[in-house]
């Protein structure tokens, strides 16, 4: 006898035995509390590609299914195209594909590529290089016009 005939027989066995802590059997359970509640399986194939549309969202995310997905933050508020298969979520933009992320299935998830947020946040420790104030262009600094103010230009 092999693994799964024996384990057919244990089942159809346990099926009918009468349950210690519900005292019933398993299969009438099943038949009254369960059956009605359960629905097919989605026909969703590895190949087949639903195209979506969404709007990138102010936090560089889009949603598919309840399941959030990053996107590159400079198209945060545009438009893109998404197809979605068993396996993947791919963002287009202009036809260009800009993200690519493994399909989650877990409700409410955050799928996040830590690439797509790069430069919206300083690092620890690190400087900014700030502009040259516009007046530099001018050929003086603001030194020199603080001193004209207190009288000791030249």
């Amino acid at each position: 006898m092999g693994l799964e005939s024996h384990l057919a027989q244990w089942m159809d066995e346990a099926c009918q035995r009468i349950h210690g802590t519900t005292h019933e059997q398993p299969r009438e359970c099943f038949d009254r509390d369960e059956r009605a509640a359960l629905r097919p399986l989605p026909d969703v194939k590895p190949h087949h590609v639903r195209s979506v549309q969404r709007r990138v969202a102010k936090d560089a995310f889009i949603d598919i299914d309840t399941v959030r997905y990053s996107v590159p933050h400079p198209l945060v508020r545009d438009h893109v195209e998404v197809w979605v298969t068993a396996t993947e979520v791919r963002v287009l933009h202009a036809g260009l594909e800009l993200a690519q992320h493994a399909r989650s299935f877990e409700p409410h998830a955050r799928v996040v590529d830590p690439a797509h947020h790069e430069g919206l946040w300083r690092r620890a420790g690190e400087r900014r290089d700030v502009p040259s104030h516009p007046l530099k262009q001018l050929g003086r600094s603001l030194d020199d016009y603080a001193a004209a103010i207190e009288g000791g230009a030249s």
